[in-house]
């Protein structure tokens, strides 16, 4: 731990003097409501070189004594280039004007016209909530996360699912970042719906690879989401109803261009909806809510202070059976400041609490199970951009997790259920990090980064020694090791490298090259091919390391006809040490010996995307294909633990073959019609292949986990919006969505399962949306 805190004091301090020269610094705003535009582009013409600006929508650019073009663009926004005489260090306001859904105005993606080729990252994606908005989903429910698994290289494992997989990654290997805290659950109703007002986010990235230097913890991808600050000239309120849910959002200043405040809310009713099914579907009940705030304070214009909040709550009741719940609290906080020409300094602080479980209402089996996770972290990082063609970056971070892998408390004195407690697990961790940025010349730009991170597993707890040369079991614990509160049990770290590079192939066209390393300390233990309400967290340990995956990749990227269409193709690799799998028969919940059931597996993943996007004119859209596979392989010396003999057998979320369409059309008198097709290769699954008897009685054999598929999944939704919005200076306008979700009534299965009766094996198929479901919703912005 001395030598990641030593690491980044060095790495900070060495960023403390500046280049004297001139400075072009300033803030991109709205030009109706003033509102600062966080991540707008701006490319410097004449060399090529730029960057985004940040969450207030501030930027900096140390340049020498010349005229230079800058081009300013922001998704939803118009484009604009200025000239700017540099005869001295200036700060300027740029304002742009937003776009009506009309015509050539429809953009489809964020960032810069030609970004996908002047950049250095690679697999990346960049969405905005207008585009979102305008994506057919189920209920007419806008969803971040479902938006974000149209676009290559990101799957679920069926419709209805919870969560989302990476380039054959698991759902646990995504570090979800809500304003920079983790959000440990992202889903509402069992995986029905995204848990993310989308009203309140102003910003989201996907990095599939290339990971900045500044993350680390999870193996697959990082999803960034930020949550809008309050505008600074007037209240604004938005919101709308739909089939599911009713939302609200109020911002604007309580002290005008100085302290901004929003705050939003949604609440569902989905049980009118449940009741219109069959029982005993009908008698099923749910509920959740989200709530956000946020307030941020500019007290001028090189500081900034900002405080978010997050609660969401989901219960939902099976009939006269159990119901199952959970809640998740985030509290971030954040200071920026800039010093001096060219150095940016921060500091964050967050808490993230998700507790989870359920409660058994049956006569004689009433119980409450709990389980949970805690994360607390504090980290700092310096920005220092000498030149325009260099930027340097350091930081580091101190994080403390704590998790409850489960309790159970009977709720009534006719309960038969016996009280258990589960022992407390908790880990601290310490991070360091150097990364930078060099435009070598116009056609080359190197990113490169380093990260460092010592992890802790420690006390209060126990850990059981077992009897070597054979499984572990319970029968084979020999003796039985207690920790004091704090006491160091088990320390794991490690260098993380990060390198990206560009190569220009003339103005439109380039090669990309990139490679990360990352470890992951926690684990989602579950046995399920979907996120179920029992599964668990649990952190790194004597007999569980920390994950580590190993990504190459490579791209090619091409712009044509002034950057109307953007074409780019990617391949990779990943290889993964440390994974989590089950011995057949595993028991995970309530098991304090849970180490006897887990066992350790390694794999590899890779992959081809591909995507054609059209971002100008009456039609727009992408089309996204990906081919990709990912193996496991459980490594282990005893033969009655093998899993399909000790080979390389498909991962539960490897789908080779996804393709999605998404197109958008403006038909006039503000009119937009919208569809998407997607067609998915079935998930592996492990389907009986034998049967056998034990004293007369007849028991299904599964021998071969996960070499059996259930049927491809496809389907076509389509909607028409209707928005009343005449010029991009109306404030005030409404928009009406009418949609058909599963529009040819396709019975995509979410699972295959297998009942017996007598001699006799049946097998059954079942679909969550079987049906075409059609929407309205209404949407207005005041």
């Amino acid at each position: 731990m001395k030598n990641v805190l030593l690491l980044s004091f060095l790495c900070i301090s060495s960023l403390t003097f500046a280049q004297r020269g001139y400075n072009l610094s300033g803030t991109v705003q709205d030009a109706n409501t003033g509102k600062p535009i966080a991540g707008a582009s701006i490319y410097i013409l004449e060399t090529g070189g730029g960057g985004i600006t940040d969450s207030t929508g501030q930027f900096f650019f140390p340049l020498s004594s010349a005229y230079y073009g800058i081009q300013v663009s922001a998704v939803g926004y118009r484009s604009i280039r200025e000239r700017v005489n540099m005869n001295e260090s200036k700060t300027i306001t740029i304002k742009l004007d937003p776009k009506v859904l009309q015509l050539e105005e429809v953009e489809v993606r964020a960032g810069r016209e030609d970004r996908n080729v002047k950049s250095v990252e690679m697999s990346k994606i960049q969405l905005s909530i207008q585009q979102i908005k305008r994506i057919p989903v189920v209920f007419g429910e806008t969803d971040i996360l479902k938006a974000l698994t149209l676009q290559p290289g990101v799957t679920t494992v069926g419709e209805g699912a919870g969560g989302f997989n990476v380039r054959g990654g698991r759902v646990d290997q995504n570090l979800v970042l809500l304003d920079g805290a983790p959000l440990f659950s992202t889903s509402h109703l069992l995986g029905f719906l995204s848990s993310i007002n989308p009203d309140i986010v102003q910003d989201i990235t996907l990095y599939k690879g290339g990971i900045p230097a500044s993350y680390g913890g999870r193996l697959s991808s990082l999803l960034t989401m930020g949550v809008r600050p309050g505008q600074t000239d007037r209240w604004h309120f938005t919101g709308g109803i739909g089939p599911l849910t009713a939302r609200f959002a109020a911002d604007g200043p309580l002290i005008k261009n100085k302290l901004t405040l929003l705050v939003g809310g949604r609440v569902a009713y989905p049980n009118w909806i449940m009741h219109q099914f069959p029982a005993p579907t009908n008698q099923n009940k749910a509920f959740f809510y989200d709530l956000n705030a946020k307030l941020l304070w500019t007290p001028n214009a090189n500081h900034r202070i900002s405080l978010s909040a997050y609660r969401s709550y989901d219960e939902f009741k099976f009939p006269q059976d159990t119901i199952y719940y959970g809640a998740s609290t985030l509290v971030s906080g954040s200071w920026n400041g800039r010093f001096g020409p060219a150095l940016s300094v921060g500091v964050q602080a967050f808490q993230s609490d998700y507790t989870f479980g359920n409660q058994g209402i049956k006569q004689y089996l009433q119980y409450d199970f709990r389980a949970g996770i805690q994360q607390r972290e504090a980290k700092v990082f310096a920005l220092w951009s000498p030149s325009e063609a260099l930027k340097l970056e350091t930081g580091g971070s101190l994080t403390h997790y704590q998790t409850t892998p489960g309790d159970l408390t009977p709720t009534n004195l006719e309960s038969s259920v016996r009280r258990f407690v589960s022992e407390k697990e908790q880990g601290r961790e310490g991070a360091g990090y150097v990364s930078g940025e060099w435009t070598a010349a116009s056609f080359l730009t190197i990113q490169a980064g380093l990260r460092y991170v010592q992890y802790q597993n420690i006390g209060p707890g126990q850990v059981f020694g077992y009897e070597s040369g054979t499984p572990r079991s319970v029968e084979s614990i020999a003796d039985t090791l207690r920790y004091t509160d704090g006491q160091v049990i088990r320390t794991y770290g490690g260098f993380e490298p990060r390198l990206g590079l560009r190569l220009g192939l003339g103005k439109q066209n380039a090669l990309k090259l990139s490679y990360n390393r990352m470890r992951q300390y926690l684990h989602l233990i579950s046995n399920t091919t979907a996120i179920s309400p029992v599964d668990f967290w649990k952190l790194a340990d004597p007999f569980i390391p920390p994950q580590l995956a190993n990504q190459w990749a490579a791209g090619l990227f091409h712009n044509s006809k002034d950057n109307d269409y953007e074409v780019g193709v990617e391949s990779y690799y990943k290889k993964l040490s440390n994974l989590v799998e089950y011995r057949n028969g595993a028991n995970l919940i309530l098991n304090p010996a849970l180490e006897t059931d887990l066992l350790r597996a390694e794999g590899y993943a890779y992959g081809v995307e591909a995507s054609v996007q059209k971002t100008k004119g009456r039609l727009t859209g992408q089309l996204a294909y990906t081919y990709a596979r990912t193996f496991t392989r459980v490594l282990t010396d005893f033969p009655d633990q093998a899993v399909n003999q000790g080979r390389w057998y498909p991962s539960y979320n490897d789908r080779p073959h996804n393709l999605a369409v998404t197109l958008q059309y403006q038909l006039g008198n503000r009119w937009t019609f919208s569809t998407n097709f997607v067609y998915i290769t079935g998930r592996p699954a492990t389907f009986p292949d034998g049967v056998y008897r034990i004293n007369d009685t007849p028991v299904v054999n599964y021998s071969q986990r996960n070499l059996d598929r259930i049927p491809d999944t496809h389907r076509l939704d389509i909607s028409f919006i209707k928005s009343t919005r005449k010029t991009s200076s109306q404030p005030h306008y409404s928009t009406w969505v009418v949609g058909v979700y599963n529009a040819y009534g396709r019975k995509n299965p979410y699972s295959v399962y297998f009942t017996r009766y007598n001699t006799l094996t049946r097998s059954y198929q079942l679909a969550v949306f079987g049906a075409p479901i059609p929407s309205l919703s209404y949407n207005f912005y005041w």
